[in-house]
């Protein structure tokens, strides 16, 4: 098996030439050499069968132009091997979409769920996704999509873990029928699982939420969730890089403090804050100190229909 060490930035040069042109790339990473599978990803996207992971593409029958829909992106992952989340990792280089679809649709930014943490020997911490995760990318109908039958198809790139890393790729595909009905709807319509996989999303929070609390001065940082008895903070690719994060990312109470990076731009603050209470219940949030980044009210997740 062509396998890499895990390490620290083994994994990110491993990989040095993953994007390829054309598509909708969402995500990061990169390849030195081909990653296993490539072969079968370009003669008809099935990953062969020795890969740790399998990708299926999940959306609704049909949809109206001028609507939105939900492409999900399922990974089943074979047991005891993990993939990575698209937050700061000390060694793991997160999943990569490439999306083909027909003229009129138009894809946004993928979500991406809650990991869990994993420290590993010497303090090495990734964030991980075991058994099944399903990326959701949000994907407009043009009003002028042509109507009939339509295929939606994703080629993906990622980064397999057990003891060794082995970078792998694959591809799948789903047909969609669009259709005249209620265009110009603001609904978002998706598959009964990318639906259930959307509304357990972390809750987008305002910068004054009081659920999460977040102070900064200067280089130091303080999270509060009032009546936690645990936080964990997992932070996202645009934040600011965390210092001893395997130890930091996680405290006992309902405060949580740890020091950035020095850096000449404005200290910014986001990603996961999951938080549990005395009953052993979970709740996952989304922060974000950037300006602007954040309605000032807070968001929930919206509604769905299928």
């Amino acid at each position: 098996m062509n396998a890499t060490r895990h390490g620290r930035g083994n994994e990110r040069s491993a990989i040095l030439g993953w994007l390829a042109a054309g598509g909708v790339l969402l995500g990061c990473g990169s390849a030195s050499t081909p990653p296993r599978g490539s072969e079968a990803m370009r003669e008809g996207g099935v990953q062969p069968d020795e890969s740790h992971a399998r990708v299926e593409v999940l959306v609704p029958k049909a949809v109206s132009p001028g609507t939105t829909i939900d492409v999900g992106v399922r990974f089943t992952i074979e047991k005891d091997w993990h993939l990575y989340w698209n937050g700061q990792n000390d060694s793991g280089t997160p999943i990569v979409l490439e999306l083909r679809m027909p003229a009129g649709f138009k894809a946004k930014e993928a979500l991406w769920p809650a990991p869990e943490r994993l420290v590993e020997p010497g303090g090495i911490l990734n964030h991980i996704y075991e058994r099944e995760v399903i990326l959701i990318v949000p994907v407009e109908v043009g009003a002028d999509a042509k109507m009939g039958p339509a295929e939606i198809r994703v080629d993906a790139r990622w980064l397999a873990c057990k003891e060794a890393c082995v970078p792998e790729s694959g591809g799948a595909s789903a047909s969609i029928s669009i259709e005249a009905g209620h265009a110009g709807t603001r609904s978002i319509v998706s598959h009964e699982s990318v639906a259930k996989a959307r509304a357990a999303l972390p809750i987008e929070l305002a910068k004054d939420d009081p659920r999460v609390r977040v102070r900064v001065k200067g280089t130091s940082v303080e999270l509060e969730a009032p009546g936690a008895v645990e936080i964990a903070f997992m932070p996202g690719p645009g934040c600011a890089s965390v210092k001893d994060l395997s130890a930091a990312g996680l405290a006992k109470g309902a405060r949580m403090a740890f020091e950035v990076e020095d850096d000449p731009n404005p200290v910014r603050i986001s990603g996961i804050v999951r938080v549990a209470n005395s009953e052993g219940v979970r709740a996952y949030y989304h922060i974000d100190t950037h300006a602007g980044a954040r309605p000032a009210d807070g968001q929930e997740r919206p509604g769905l229909s299928r």
